[in-house]
């Protein structure tokens, strides 16, 4: 009975947090997820290029996920793809003027939400928010 009570606390815990509109992003042209397609390309190699498979890797998705989302970043003109001299296998991602344009006029206002929780939790607790959000992660979609 005791597990049921902490599994009953912890469902509570998570749909007040969901109902507390705390973690309520700021709405934007792009899908979330194209945003941190952009986010990651903006941030995670200052500005130059990086290859696909590394932003998917980064991202946790599969290759033809970022593909489908970059190739809707292309469409926009935020990003620019270009093949490798050395291999032309390898395709290299990067933002555009435009590209660095947006990310530049949305990041404080997007991330704002994420900030307050930080800010609130403090360094050591973020950072242990963090690890228990990726072990949950780790688990998977959970089948019906």
């Amino acid at each position: 009975m005791k597990e049921f009570q902490t599994l009953q606390k912890l469902d509570r815990a998570l749909q007040t947090f969901r109902r507390s509109g705390v973690y309520k992003r700021s709405a934007t042209d792009l899908s979330d997820a194209d945003i941190m397609v952009l986010f990651c390309v903006a941030f995670c190699d200052q500005n130059q290029k990086v290859k696909l498979s590394d932003v998917a890797k980064t991202l946790r998705v599969t290759l033809p996920a970022i593909t489908h989302k970059v190739n809707d970043l292309l469409e926009k003109k935020y990003i620019e793809r270009e093949s490798s001299n050395k291999d032309l296998r390898v395709t290299y991602i990067k933002l555009t003027p435009e590209g660095k344009s947006y990310v530049e006029s949305i990041r404080d206002e997007y991330y704002k939400p994420i900030k307050v929780i930080a800010d609130h939790l403090g360094a050591e607790d973020t950072k242990e928010l963090m690890r228990i959000l990726d072990k949950i992660s780790e688990i998977g979609k959970i089948s019906e």
